[in-house]
């Protein structure tokens, strides 16, 4: 039970059980910040991203490739359409609360009005809204919060039971009222993860099959529902006029259009087409050549057609990179790895690919100040000699940089030095081949890819592959097969995402701890075992302080990047939209979001 703030004892009893309180027991507050500060007041009428008089009514038809055969984001299996997926754009299921997109870690009453978080982090509870309804007129109650959230800890997805792995029970504390215990917490993370949970009516999904895929049409309590569905190629949102919740403070000036299509494409190139004749209204262009040299067509020197790139303050995170599945042997020797990584010319790419608009990856926390930086800090330090054994000696003595190749031409000392390192792993080169040393079994290497686009961007560092001996394969698959494999483990390199935010917790074990490098369909794809690691992601969950949490995640950070566990990629400058001038947005937008489609 949530700990009593009355205390009427004898003395003794009552100056231990005032310390107690005075450790385990918080205000009462309309937000849950990180940070300890929050921007917005208790009596705030708006976020300062929207027009809070922004018009209501049309529709947004928006394209998406490839298809979806699910309508439950919650487990492993299945793809699920925009709209109902667990990211920032869910439509159809609300939070408890909702994250600020203006500040770096702050959540502002949702489903629920007010929260109360233990002063020792130990619980968090939250007093739900009385007028919080589904959509179907029934209340979002305590019973349907538990009820998701022990559904979840039963039978969601690896990455959700992971992520929910350090709260141990929910109970119902009062009316309204849902308590959290957390175990071992020691800051604001586990209670910031479960505030962001989407909440599921116990009385529609009860009798119905959890862990298993369905294009049933759901139930839920957002500013949506769904209005028509042509599975695997089309879905129709519609605004719900009476949505319980429309005139939130964090609510104004979102959700404006009355009706949200996506709409599927097979192929990709065929999106531009749609565009341009007005199929689709808006696009996010992801390929640097098309944004080049696409867009020139009379509505865009008209002006009836808007190319705009929207700058954002983001975090990225390892992004569009490479990395290796280190459950197959070839890919231990870390030389081996090191030596692939300089084969990867981004120079080249950059200028001749990608038209010099991106700049190369440098951290597993880019665009934060959590990324290391020059050589380690005091406090880096005594978190990393202890492990001094277990990590590369490099660490200590070096700044790790991505290697530099050459803008003209084949990066050619990166080469000499991956066959070097090559050599020293065992492995040389015979006959133009490169082979095991001792066995003279050949060095080859499967580039699994989930887009087209991707597979032009690989061809450059297959060719560079190929000068030193090894037989690269680029293997194209469509995007069910794609996850199968890499949930199975049935790939050698593929395409690396490792997002990051600016407050890490336990999401990184998610990604990298070795507790879950065996468990089939994680997002530590990599299947990175490593003791090291392991401890400074410890460091991080429970650092009680942002200089503890940035310490530890700079110290974290040099230790995967001279570990070699991926490729570091490229990182855009900003979000490339091209759309018809029939949209408005906020003129103050986000700091850390282009605010689409929700607040435009």
């Amino acid at each position: 039970m949530k700990p009593t703030k009355t205390i009427k004892l004898m003395p003794l009893v009552l100056l231990v059980s005032l310390y107690f309180a005075v450790q385990a027991t918080a205000e009462i507050s309309h937000g849950l910040s990180y940070y300890g500060d929050l921007k917005y007041p208790a009596d705030f009428t708006h976020l300062d991203y929207v027009n809070p008089d922004a018009p209501k009514g049309g529709s947004l038809t928006y394209p998406r490739s490839g298809t979806f055969n699910s309508l439950n984001p919650f487990i492993r299996k299945g793809t699920n359409p925009a709209g109902m997926t667990l990211g920032s754009g869910q439509l159809v299921y609300e939070r408890l609360m909702y994250k600020s997109t203006d500040e770096p870690a702050s959540f502002y009453g949702n489903l629920a009005g007010k929260v109360e978080l233990a002063g020792d982090y130990s619980w968090i509870t939250f007093f739900l809204r009385a007028q919080a309804r589904w959509h179907d007129g029934n209340p979002v109650t305590a019973k349907d919060v538990i009820f998701t959230f022990e559904r979840i800890k039963k039978l969601g997805s690896p990455a959700l039971k992971s992520a929910y792995r350090q709260i141990v029970s929910a109970e119902e504390t009062g009316a309204g009222q849902v308590t959290f215990h957390f175990k071992n917490s020691r800051s604001a993370k586990d209670a910031q993860t479960i505030a962001g949970m989407l909440v599921i009516p116990e009385h529609h999904w009860r009798d119905r099959n959890f862990d298993e895929t369905t294009l049933d049409i759901p139930l839920g309590s957002g500013p949506y529902r769904i209005m028509e569905l042509d599975p695997g190629r089309k879905i129709i949102y519609r605004r719900v006029d009476d949505y319980w919740g429309k005139d939130l403070p964090v609510n104004k000036g979102r959700h404006n259009f009355d009706r949200i299509i996506y709409d599927y494409f097979g192929d990709p190139s065929v999106i531009h087409e749609a565009l341009k004749s007005g199929v689709v209204d808006v696009r996010i262009e992801q390929v640097s050549k098309n944004w080049a040299m696409l867009y020139d067509f009379p509505a865009v020197k008209e002006g009836s057609f808007i190319k705009e790139l929207i700058k954002i303050e983001s975090p990225y995170g390892i992004n569009q990179g490479l990395t290796f599945n280190l459950r197959k042997p070839k890919f231990q020797d870390v030389r081996v790895r090191e030596a692939l990584s300089l084969a990867y010319n981004f120079e080249w790419s950059n200028r001749v690919l990608y038209h010099d608009f991106y700049r190369r990856n440098v951290s597993f926390f880019d665009g934060t100040d959590l990324a290391g930086s020059g050589l380690p800090s005091e406090a880096e330090l005594e978190l990393l000699i202890p492990l001094r054994d277990q990590i590369p000696s490099i660490v200590f003595s070096e700044e790790y940089r991505p290697a530099v190749g050459q803008g003209v031409g084949y990066p050619r000392a990166n080469l000499l030095r991956a066959i070097e390192l090559f050599e020293q792993a065992g492995w040389v080169i015979r006959d133009n081949q490169m082979v095991n040393a001792a066995t003279g079994e050949p060095f080859t290497v499967e580039l699994l890819m989930v887009a087209a686009a991707l597979v032009r961007t690989m061809i450059p560092y297959k060719a560079a592959l190929n000068r030193i001996g090894i037989e690269a394969k680029l293997q194209l698959t469509e995007v069910s097969l794609y996850r199968y494999r890499l949930g199975e483990f049935d790939f050698e390199m593929t395409t690396a995402f490792w997002p990051s935010s600016f407050q890490p917790g336990v999401i990184l074990r998610t990604f990298f701890h070795s507790t879950t490098a065996d468990t089939k369909f994680t997002y530590n794809r990599a299947g990175i075992k490593d003791a090291a690691v392991d401890a400074l992601i410890m460091n991080v969950i429970r650092a009680t302080s942002r200089p503890q949490l940035v310490t530890a995640a700079r110290a974290l950070d040099r230790i995967l990047l001279w570990n070699f566990y991926a490729i570091p990629g490229y990182v855009p400058p900003g979000s490339r939209f091209a759309y018809w001038d029939t949209f408005d947005r906020p003129e103050h937008g986000s700091r850390y979001s282009s605010g689409f489609p929700d607040t435009w």
